[in-house]
């Protein structure tokens, strides 16, 4: 064959993809990647078919070579499958065909597919690095608002706590509070004003000047109108000897407070110098007997003792005085109430209550007898008996303690106590009131939980005595 009509190219299918590979035409085998899937490839030897082609002749040349070319392309193809790799080292020459129709190309113009892929590559790797970029800006936007929200947390405080300084520094420039104030009151300036309503009270020349320094209690004012009467006046028991006592912390709590007068029973020393008889036992020439002694030192030589209680209560128009215990006490209405029986009599108290068991009725089970004592003087009490089921025995058994597995109890309360009208006259606990002194600290209904229930409700004692 001339060089005329040698053939420019040849092709192959790859093995891989099958698709047709055009090389040119004499290439000796050559190991280069698929155009089309990358994978590397060896083409055949077509040298080995030009003394074949020669013999052709030239009428047939035309459809021989096409016949020829189908054939080699055949033939070529089997013999890529079949080839093994040379041990000899073999040129990697890239050759990149666009197609089976294509022209032929320089090895230099064809695309480079390992280009491509470095070219891909570095397109990821651009991505990857754009990809960093981002993370990288997003963790400083964060620190950023870490950083700013941190500053803002810190003005805040800061503002607050100056906002907490200056309101201190305008406290402290302002004065105490009232709570403190209050608190400073409770714990020693009471004592001024309890004095102060003392002896406005003691000063006062009529009931109803009287009534502007007391709690107004029920009956106050008539009892106020009994005992002072026109003229009257507290000169025996002068404000300036009572005395302040301080109450525990919680009756100063709830505004409660307490003065006390006390004077002992006194004995007149000038009664013990009276004539014992008749001048020869004054001279001495007889002497005197035991009933002549006797005589000269009567009882009623011995003055009573006198216990006042001046309760005061904080109310919303001030410090205010029971005039109610005051006026038992200085005149002894417990007293003359049990002594002197009237068939009727109706009369309130503050007193002291507790279960007693020196009673003629302990041992009918229908009864309870209770001690009932002055505040003012415990030494005087009567004992009365209350049935188990009445209103008041049901009240009062929240003292009971005897035949039970609890203590002694002993409470404050204001009570009224009433003289029957069958004779002989018993004394009867009429009502009970409330527990401790009604207007300081007790209040009326305060009794309703102990009379449904068999279990103490604990109420303090209005002042300890």
């Amino acid at each position: 064959m001339s060089d005329s009509t040698k053939p420019t190219k040849a092709s192959f299918s790859c093995k891989y993809c099958q698709k047709n590979i055009q090389i040119p035409y004499g290439l000796p085998p050559t190991k280069a990647p698929c155009p089309y899937c990358g994978k590397e490839v060896t083409s055949p030897d077509f040298g080995k078919e030009e003394a074949a082609e020669s013999k052709s002749s030239e009428t047939s040349k035309t459809d021989e070579t096409s016949k020829t070319d189908e054939t080699n392309e055949a033939n070529e193809a089997d013999k890529a499958d079949k080839v093994q790799p040379s041990t000899e080292p073999v040129v990697k020459t890239p050759v990149l065909l666009t197609s089976a129709a294509a022209s032929i190309k320089k090895t230099s113009d064809l695309p480079d597919p390992n280009k491509e892929a470095n070219e891909k590559l570095g397109e990821g790797e651009e991505v990857l690095e754009k990809s960093k970029e981002a993370r990288l800006i997003w963790m400083v936007l964060f620190v950023l608002l870490l950083v700013i929200g941190g500053l803002a947390i810190w003005l805040t405080s800061s503002e607050k706590n100056q906002a907490a300084v200056a309101e201190l520094q305008a406290d402290e420039d302002a004065g105490p509070s009232a709570e403190e104030l209050k608190k400073e009151w409770r714990a020693g300036g009471w004592k001024q004003d309890a004095s102060n309503v003392l002896i406005g009270f003691m000063s006062a020349k009529s009931a109803e000047e009287k009534m502007k320094y007391v709690i107004p209690n029920d009956g106050v004012q008539e009892d106020l109108q009994q005992f002072y009467p026109a003229g009257s006046d507290d000169s025996d028991t002068p404000a300036e000897f009572f005395a302040h006592r301080s109450g525990s912390e919680q009756d100063h709590e709830r505004g409660i407070f307490r003065m006390h007068y006390h004077q002992p029973g006194q004995v007149e020393i000038k009664d013990y110098f009276a004539p014992i008889g008749s001048l020869d036992k004054i001279m001495g020439m007889k002497e005197a007997t035991l009933i002549d002694m006797a005589y000269a030192i009567n009882k009623s030589n011995v003055s009573a003792p006198i216990s006042i209680m001046a309760f005061f209560k904080d109310t919303e128009a001030g410090l205010k005085l029971d005039a109610s215990v005051f006026i038992q006490g200085k005149f002894r209405t417990f007293r003359s109430f049990v002594n002197y029986p009237k068939p009727g009599d109706k009369k309130i108290f503050r007193v002291t209550i507790s279960e007693s068991i020196d009673h003629e009725l302990r041992d009918n089970k229908q009864y309870r007898t209770y001690r009932i004592e002055d505040f003012a003087y415990p030494e005087e009490h009567v004992n009365v008996s209350v049935k188990v089921d009445s209103e008041v025995g049901k009240i009062l058994s929240a003292l009971n303690w005897r035949g039970m597995n609890r203590g002694y109890q002993a409470r404050t309360a204001t009570i009224e106590l009433g003289w029957s009208q069958a004779k002989p006259v018993s004394l009867q606990v009429e009502r009970l009131i409330c527990w401790e002194f009604l207007g300081v600290g007790g209040e009326i209904g305060n009794t309703a939980e102990d009379a449904d229930s068999d279990e103490l409700t604990e109420v303090p004692l209005t002042i300890d005595k």
